[in-house]
Formats: C-alpha cells, sequence, structure tokens
C-alpha cells in the first residue's frame, strides 16, 4: 500500500468545517465569472451537506454561522485559490455586506436527493449573469462552472473518474488490524515528520480552547472541574476543547483524518495525551498516529464519507483507542478487543449534523478510547461475536457498512426532516 499516498490525500490541514467550507468555495468559485457584485444565491445542497453546515461556527466571523452566511462570505469576499480555505481572507465588510444580503432574502437553499453524499451547487446571480458552481464526490472537488448556461471551466478528468476509487483506498479496505498495525511501523521519516506537525496543531487548538471557553466550554469546564493529570480526564478535556473552538469559528486549522476536522481532532489528541504521559518517544507517537489514520480511514472507506452514524465514534474513536494500545506496548489482537469494545459501547451514536454540541460526542468518543484501550490491556472487553460487534476488523467493518447504508437508511431523511420543522418553526412565514 502506498503510505504516501494515503496521508497525503487522507491526512490534512483544515481550517473550520469542511461542509460550510465547501459551500463556501463553490460560492467562490462561481463569483469569479460575475461581472457585478452577486445580487442573489441559491443553493442545492446534499442532505449531509445541509446538516452539517446547518449550526456551525464559520472562522473569523466571531461565531456567526451556516450554509447561506457560507455562501455569501464565499461570492462578496472569498478567494477560490484557497480551496475549502477560501474564507481566510475574509474582512469585517465582509461580513457585514454578507449579513445585509442574508438580511433581505437574498440567500436561499433547498435540499436535493439522488445527489452524492457530498453535494453543493451554487448558483449566482448579478445583473446580467447567472453562474453556477458545482462541487461533488469531495468536500474540495470543484467539478465545473457555468455561466448562462454554458460551461466556462470543467475538469473533464476528474469527472470520468468520479465513481472509481483511488488505489490506495482499494488497497486499504483489503487489509485487516495485523497488516494495518504492521503499516504503520513502516511509516519513514518524511512521515513521521508530517504526523508529529499534525499533532502540534492539534494540540495548539486544544490548548486554546483550555485557555478560554469557547463554544458549549466543554473542555474550559472540565480543566475548572477535574484535578490532577488522570489521563482519562485529560484525553477528554483536550479532545473536546479543540473541537469547542473549531465548531465555535476558530480561525485555527486542525490536522484532518479521513476528511473530517473532528475525525482529525479525534483520532489524533488521545494518542497524543497518553505519550506524553508515559513519556513516549516521538517515533511511538507517530507510529501510534499512523495507525490511528489507517484505522480511521478504513472504517471511513466502508461508511462513506459522510453518514447517518457518528464517524468521530466508530472511526476515529477506533483508530484511537487502537493507538492509545500501541502505545502501551499492546498487541494487534489487543488493540482488536479495544475496538471491538468501543462499537460495542458507541456504535448506535447518530450524526445530526455539525455543531458546538459536537464537542461532547468527541470528548466521549476520547474517553471511551481510552477506557477500552485499558481494559483490553488488563485483559478484559469483547473477544468474540457480540450483536453484530465482531472479533474482526473487517466483518465489523462490514457489519457497520450494511447497518450505515441499510439499517440506517431512513435516519438521515429524519433527522433532516426534524431540522427543517426547526427552520420553520424558527422563521415562521
Amino acid at each position: 500500500m502506498d503510505l504516501k499516498e494515503f496521508f497525503k490525500n487522507e491526512v490534512k490541514p483544515a481550517l473550520g468545517c469542511t461542509e460550510t467550507g465547501a459551500v463556501a468555495f463553490a460560492a467562490s468559485a462561481g463569483s469569479e465569472y460575475l461581472d457585478e457584485p452577486v445580487e442573489r444565491i441559491h443553493l442545492r445542497l446534499s442532505p449531509n451537506i445541509y446538516k452539517n453546515g446547518k449550526n456551525v461556527g464559520i472562522p473569523g466571523t466571531s461565531g456567526l454561522r451556516g450554509n447561506l452566511l457560507a455562501a455569501a462570505l464565499g461570492a462578496i469576499g472569498g478567494d477560490s485559490k484557497k480551496g475549502l480555505e477560501s474564507l481566510s481572507g475574509i474582512t469585517p465588510d465582509d461580513i457585514s455586506q454578507s449579513q445585509e444580503l442574508l438580511a433581505r432574502g437574498g440567500i436561499t437553499q433547498e435540499v436535493i436527493n439522488d445527489v452524492p453524499t457530498v453535494y453543493v451547487e451554487a448558483e449566482l446571480w448579478d445583473k446580467k449573469h447567472r453562474v453556477t458552481a458545482v462541487i461533488s464526490e469531495r468536500h474540495d472537488l470543484l467539478v465545473e462552472v457555468r455561466r448562462d448556461g454554458q460551461t466556462v471551466k470543467v475538469n473533464e478528468e476528474t469527472k470520468a473518474s468520479l465513481h472509481l476509487r483511488p488505489s490506495y483506498i482499494k488497497n486499504l479496505i483489503r487489509q485487516d488490524m495485523n497488516s494495518l498495525w504492521n503499516l504503520a511501523g513502516k511509516i519513514d521519516s518524511e512521515i513521521e515528520a508530517f504526523l508529529l506537525s499534525g499533532v502540534e496543531m492539534n494540540l495548539k487548538i486544544a490548548r486554546l480552547g483550555l485557555k478560554c471557553p469557547w463554544g458549549l466550554g466543554a473542555g474550559f469546564a472540565l480543566k475548572k472541574n477535574v484535578s490532577g493529570d488522570d489521563p482519562f480526564w485529560k484525553v477528554k478535556m483536550f479532545a473536546a476543547a479543540a473541537a469547542d473552538v473549531r465548531m465555535d469559528g476558530g480561525t485555527l486549522p486542525v490536522m484532518s483524518s479521513g476528511g473530517s476536522g473532528n475525525h482529525g481532532i479525534t483520532a489524533i489528541l488521545p494518542a497524543a495525551v497518553v505519550a506524553e504521559a508515559w513519556k513516549k518517544s516521538p517515533r511511538e507517537l507517530a507510529e501510534s498516529v499512523a495507525l490511528s489514520h489507517l484505522l480511521t480511514g478504513y472504517i471511513k472507506a466502508h461508511t462513506g464519507v459522510l453518514s447517518p452514524v457518528c464517524g468521530c465514534v466508530v472511526a476515529a474513536g477506533l483508530g484511537a483507542t487502537v493507538s492509545i494500545v500501541r502505545l502501551k506496548g499492546g498487541t494487534p489482537d489487543q488493540g482488536q478487543t479495544a475496538a471491538s469494545s468501543l462499537m460495542a459501547s458507541l456504535l448506535g451514536m447518530v450524526c445530526d449534523g455539525a455543531k458546538t454540541s459536537c464537542a461532547l460526542k468527541v470528548s466521549t468518543a476520547a474517553g471511551e478510547a481510552y477506557i477500552n484501550a485499558m481494559m483490553a490491556m488488563s485483559g478484559y472487553g469483547v473477544t468474540d461475536d457480540q450483536g453484530i460487534i465482531s472479533f474482526s476488523l473487517p466483518k465489523m467493518a462490514r457489519a457497520v457498512e450494511t447497518l450505515s447504508k441499510i439499517g440506517m437508511s431512513t435516519m438521515d431523511s429524519t433527522i433532516l426532516q426534524l431540522m427543517q420543522e426547526q427552520d420553520t418553526e424558527s422563521n415562521p412565514e
């Protein structure tokens, strides 16, 4: 398996929520083909983009939230050359103009079905022209821009291969716990340095959330109310604090995993915290984080980029618990015990969109990752079939895939209905 290709594509710095980032990216790309200031925007979003962007904070806006504002900011002050970080240079005047456009009803949205789980279509008008920009399959993949119905920009190579899985993903899903464990030990010095830079990136945003309250203040509250340096509580508070800042629109980037910043927080910080507590070497930490990312990507390859189940738990949480087992000197079998135990504990947690309360889910996943790793190292935990959970990574991943794609097939639509009802109640005609 090509490890460099995997880490290059699946582990990246991310600023803010990737869903609102994709909306802003599409709007900024479309606005480049307008001759005059944007007058109106209409969004067509996949259900998952809608629910994940509805309530999440936008970086650099002092807590302002949502897909509609992200679209306005992208069209007015965004820079599409920066991709998912297109809003990194917005100004107070951009924010003011965007709020005015939103206040006068200039931005609308609809949820559409029968599209990829990641899909954004931003339609923009000025006085003379209509431009449509489309993102599909990946948050940072702009596939087409049309002006007045004529295609002006298209990624032909990408469009032809949209539904083809990269070779490293095809290789990844053929692995098991033993082979992934061994792969993590084969990272070279370049990958090691990159992974450790991601650790520092995520520790930095966590420390900001522990210094003062952001969002729900979950990490900050834990720090105030929990004494001592017990790794369990420290893992929970660091993970929560990082998610607090990210979900509330902080301007610090995080190192993502499997296309999600919160996945990156969950996959990295538990290992980082316990490695410091147990005085592990940088190499040991890098190998454990590599394993965490590989396992996160492995589960995401089965469930899809966005799904009805909380990926912070079933993917990144699984990666985190096995990474802690590795740091503790455990074996692949003990890693499997920890993974199966965590899945048995938290599998039912649903994803109802990105928002400040995600810090609670991230903290729960991190805490359970530590608990189940310690159980496994003490000879306890799930070591046989329990319900749909199997003591086999491939079998367990297939069960989670089936549960997510078939068993919970109506979950997203139900969540979407409830969220849209909230919109109606908040904005009665």
